[in-house]
């Protein structure tokens, strides 16, 4: 098989590792050059907070797990392919040179063993480093139960290591990995790489990964274990994957998780790390999920009638995060323009654009109030409706 046949498997098979930034539909990004013409490229933010295009592939697609939720998994009928480490210097080096890419995402199935299929990693991105003097970014998706020396490799020689908990406790994990030990083969193993991280590597941090929906856990218990990982873990980012059934695994007939219940973790996850909130402010239904009609926030606000209208020229910026529709850099330029007026009318803060009909809806403007009543925001805002996707299995 030649490289371009073996990066048609393991380009899109690559796809199931998470690595984009929640702001990567922002439109100000875009490749340097675009001259590849292939899915291969992700976008997540490097060390310094800069988003990077990356080349995001798999080492190999060969994997003696059986995963029930995973298209890679041992029991299922695909397309195998490893790559050497001179082929992925091959396929990773003209596109950085080019300026289509400028980092490396690496992950990898469980081939032949978690040892030998962890050392084949390594070896490429040393074989990269070492040989072809890379320095650019680096992250490495790691494999559970990979042992102390691997991982320390790992963090020498990447920007950025993720290890994917998948489920937000063992009791959920052991419904979709029961091969991984929640407790000793990936929490331990965080562990260790928060220590190398606090003893100076991994510039570009930590990060772990769940398959929302696959497990039937709540976005309570995800939001849960969320909080617990920044605060305990030091981890720099957790993604959010839904889960799409695919053929040929035991959860084939599961119906998969709407992208949007994604959006509102990411968006949910967000205000845990930028805004001051907590999980358990988190608007949760009896069922400890998040509404999917509205973003967490507006959802958050609506249910604090006593907390709103806040008085824009007077609020501290604490107060103003939590107003929807506002978010830091509007609020910075609020509290500048303020120091030179008072605000008024709501005419001042059309440079809010769609969102200011939210925002007035919130505050007072010199004691006047703009917006509707609590009443009429529930109407406006209106009552769940059904989400409906197509199913598309993979």
């Amino acid at each position: 098989m030649d490289l371009a046949d073996k990066l048609d498997i393991l380009a899109p098979a690559a796809r199931f590792d998470a690595c984009d930034s929640y702001s990567q539909g922002d439109r100000r990004y875009t490749p340097r050059k675009a001259v590849w013409d292939d899915n291969r490229v992700a976008v997540e933010s490097g060390p310094d907070g800069r988003r990077l295009s990356t080349f995001r592939v798999l080492m190999s697609s060969k994997c003696e797990w059986n995963c029930p939720y995973c298209p890679l998994r041992a029991g299922n009928d695909t397309p195998r392919a490893t790559l050497t480490p001179e082929e992925l210097v091959r396929a990773f080096i003209p596109r950085y040179e080019d300026g289509a890419v400028q980092g490396l995402f690496l992950s990898t199935g469980v081939d032949t063993d978690i040892n030998k299929a962890t050392e084949r990693m390594l070896d490429s991105v040393e074989f990269l480093r070492k040989r072809h003097q890379y320095t650019g970014y680096v992250h490495l998706k790691l494999l559970p139960g990979m042992t102390y020396g691997a991982l320390e490799q790992a963090a020498k020689l990447a920007d950025r290591v993720s290890l994917n908990l998948e489920a937000p406790s063992a009791e959920r994990l052991a419904h979709i990995s029961p091969r991984r030990d929640w407790s000793q083969d990936v929490i331990l193993r965080l562990l260790w790489a928060r220590n190398l991280q606090r003893s100076g590597l991994l510039s570009g941090g930590l990060a772990t990964q769940f398959v929302v929906g696959a497990s039937e856990e709540s976005d309570q218990e995800l939001l849960t274990t969320t909080m617990w990982l920044y605060r305990d873990l030091d981890l720099r980012r957790v993604y959010f994957g839904a889960f799409r059934p695919v053929l040929g695994t035991p959860l084939e007939h599961q119906l998969p998780t709407p992208f949007v219940r994604e959006q509102r973790l990411k968006e949910a996850d967000w205000l845990l790390r930028h805004y001051g909130f907590t999980t358990d402010e988190m608007p949760y239904n009896i069922q400890g999920n998040l509404p999917l009609h509205i973003d967490p926030k507006l959802a958050w606000a609506l249910q604090q009638a006593d907390r709103f209208p806040i008085e824009l020229n007077t609020a501290d910026e604490t107060q103003l995060l939590r107003v929807p529709g506002l978010g830091p850099v509007s609020i910075r330029r609020i509290l500048r323009l303020r120091r030179e007026y008072r605000f008024r009318d709501p005419v001042q803060l059309k440079g809010l654009g769609g969102a200011l009909n939210r925002v007035r809806d919130f505050i007072t403007l010199d004691g006047k109030f703009f917006g509707r009543d609590a009443d009429a925001r529930l109407r406006h805002y209106g009552k769940p409706k059904p989400i409906v996707e197509q199913l598309t299995l993979w």
